[in-house]
């Protein structure tokens, strides 16, 4: 609680730790899924795998048992030595999370995923009606999900569900929080739609989004689960009621990105950028470079203090929506 507090003042101060605790490496972008919100294509981006010598390389620098999230743009569990990855940091102490569309394909399984000591894994499920055409969900990707959830050791892989906010998602939403407690599942996050990449996609204005929130935390309450969403409410007992009162002091509303105060992106090629949605944004390059000098470098803090510049109407991690159209 203490750390929590502490941490607390720094944000709403914004003084930023000496090193990213948060650190995602983009260990793919390959991926077996072609989904129409995901702008995997339109990043200009290489769609590899990530070098082992420079995965190590990475890793090795980050000695004070970070958070890592070994996920690109892309399906990390189709990475050949993913395995081995979870492994070296774990060896590590480091905390490792997944995010992963759970369409495994052979010779991953469930049960290889659980023994693996992963620490969290987060599916994108936006439906809970069965086969979709353009998107993460299939019959398969539930059996997979269930039989994790079903498979688990109590107090180990906590498993989270991802749903976004676009036009017409309430009732699937509620879909997917019932479906989520029923199944034992840990958490529901909800991020908002982002549409740079797909601008025919639709989403709520900030009253709709408002409404839905309170209807869907309604649902989560009822049934039992935790409901995370950036511009209300995270966590859960003390901490989500001090979130809920501070949230817009967090980041100064909205002088600053809630992203760029602990995490960084790591790209297969270990550039540092600020922001998944940044790979030409080249803080430095972390194979080559120390990485607390890249992230307490003056290019990183002028990014942080001009983040609008380059980021434009993008409120993923705002509070208040900025594009309202």
């Amino acid at each position: 609680m203490l750390n929590l507090l502490l941490e607390t003042v720094d944000r709403i101060r914004y003084k930023i730790p000496a090193k990213p605790k948060l650190v995602q490496i983009e260990v793919t972008n390959r991926c077996n899924l072609d989904c129409h919100m995901c702008p995997r294509e339109d990043l200009d981006i290489e769609l590899e795998h990530m070098d082992w010598d420079k995965f190590v390389a990475v890793v090795d620098q980050l000695q004070n048992e970070e958070s890592i999230t070994l996920t690109g743009w892309g399906e990390p569990f189709l990475h050949p030595r993913i395995f081995d990855m979870i492994d070296y940091c774990k060896e590590r102490n480091h905390y490792v999370s997944i995010t992963s569309n759970a369409l495994f394909v052979k010779p991953v399984t469930p049960e290889m995923v659980l023994n693996s000591g992963v620490d969290a894994l987060t599916f994108s499920i936006d439906s809970v009606e069965g086969e979709v055409e353009d998107g993460h969900t299939s019959k398969k990707v539930f059996e997979n999900i269930e039989t994790l959830a079903r498979n688990r050791k109590e107090g180990k892989t906590s498993i989270r569900l991802q749903a976004t906010l676009h036009e017409g998602c309430e009732k699937d939403l509620c879909d997917v929080i019932r479906y989520g407690a029923r199944i034992g599942c840990d958490v529901i996050n909800v991020g908002r739609l982002d549409r740079k990449y797909a601008p025919d996609l639709k989403r709520p204005g900030q009253d709709e989004e408002e409404k839905i929130f309170a209807k869907a935390d309604k649902v989560a309450r009822e049934v039992g689960i935790q409901l995370d969403w950036l511009q209300y409410a995270v966590a859960s007992g003390v901490t989500r009621a001090v979130y809920k009162l501070l949230r817009k002091s967090l980041h100064q509303s909205g002088k600053y990105c809630l992203k760029t105060f602990n995490y960084a992106y790591v790209s297969r090629e270990g550039n540092v950028t600020p922001c998944c949605l940044l790979p030409t944004e080249k803080m430095g390059n972390a194979v080559e470079e120390n990485i607390g000098d890249i992230w307490k470098g003056d290019k990183f803090n002028h990014f942080r203090e001009n983040f609008r510049d380059t980021c434009g109407s993008c409120d993923l991690w705002t509070i208040d929506q900025v594009d309202k159209n």
